[in-house]
């Protein structure tokens, strides 16, 4: 994902347009990574009960089998 950001935002690869598109996906990515990281830790509090955990396996496994009707159709 870096390789293609930086081929298509700093065409020229000089030093300064590096930095600019390494600093743009770190104030990007920061603030993604520690949100996920957030909810991680407290789903993880949500999942440790087993009734909980096996109703969040159903909704997900409806959900990826619910998208395969806009693929198959």
């Amino acid at each position: 994902m870096a390789l293609t950001a930086i081929t298509l935002y700093a065409p020229e690869n000089t030093f300064q347009e590096i930095i600019k598109v390494a600093l743009i996906f770190g104030v990007v990515n920061l603030p993604s990574v520690s949100t996920w990281v957030l909810l991680g830790k407290q789903i993880r509090k949500i999942l440790s009960n087993q009734v909980m955990l096996k109703r969040f396996n159903f909704l997900m496994a409806s959900l990826l089998l619910s998208s395969l009707y806009f693929v198959v159709q």
